[in-house]
């Protein structure tokens, strides 16, 4: 049966991380480690297939080897066998580089879509609770969750302000860099321009107050599921494309226009 590849997180960080990628792709490996154990193996992209750390229990010894080493480490794959499958080994592997970082994994989502409805909402609940430890370090300002259908965001509201031509450089990882200056103009300019408390008010007016949460450092967490992680209660893109134009007319009351290029 051929592997699926999906993305449980997210986030094309190289547009507004502010400090060292690697050292916090570190951080994020010691929070996956806290939820699903050792890591079962640590490599560069460039290694060969039976190079790298196997079985390591501790962060310490990670930090020394990527840090030691960083031409060969500066994109790295750390393997987790999530502990919340006992049916058999569920492989999700962290993968960081400077323009984006993922955890993967490879069974088409079978584990959050079993026939027992409880189950899949305890292990959404707990890949929730994954996605918000990593989503609430200071450096992550935007996290996605499945990078299909975005099924919760967790970050800065600015950045659910999303043109579609920006976004299509910045998810695109060899000009997202290039995206960097106007991703951080953009974000300023909601910010200065948009209250908090009017994006919270519109989502929960059309995803339900239970969706919405406001969390540490400014951070909104949104769920766009509705009990497990698969059953979507919107086309989140769609009603991303809806929150921008609705964003624009909102600010063009205030004679204000955020996005200068072509939408």
């Amino acid at each position: 049966m051929e592997e699926v590849e999906r993305w449980l997180m997210f986030s094309y960080w190289g547009s507004y991380l502010k400090k060292d990628y690697m050292q916090v792709g570190l951080d994020v490996t010691e929070i996956l480690m806290k939820h699903w154990g050792q890591a079962k193996w640590l490599r560069g992209v460039a290694f060969s297939y039976n190079e790298g750390l196997r079985d390591v229990d501790s962060v310490d010894v990670i930090r020394r080897e990527v840090l030691h080493d960083r031409d060969r480490y500066k994109l790295y794959d750390v393997t987790y066998f999530n502990p919340s499958v006992t049916e058999e080994i569920y492989v999700n592997r962290l993968h960081v580089d400077d323009a984006m970082l993922t955890v993967e994994e490879y069974d088409d989502l079978k584990y959050f879509q079993t026939d027992d409805p409880k189950l899949n909402k305890h292990r959404t609940q707990l890949l929730l609770e994954v996605f918000t430890d990593i989503a609430s370090l200071r450096t992550i300002e935007e996290l996605w969750m499945i990078n299909h259908d975005r099924n919760a965001f967790m970050g800065n509201p600015a950045y659910l302000y999303r043109p579609r031509p920006l976004y299509e450089q910045v998810e695109d990882t060899l000009c997202t860099m290039k995206t960097q200056d106007e991703v951080a103009r953009l974000v300023n300019e909601f910010e200065a321009n948009v209250p908090t408390d009017w994006v919270i008010d519109y989502l929960k007016n059309r995803l339900g107050v239970d969706a919405v949460q406001k969390m540490a450092d400014g951070k909104l967490l949104i769920l766009f599921y509705d009990g497990e992680l698969t059953k979507s209660k919107v086309n989140t893109r769609e009603f991303l494309r809806t929150f921008e134009r609705d964003v624009d007319s909102f600010l063009l009351e205030k004679g204000v226009r955020l996005y200068k290029g072509e939408s």
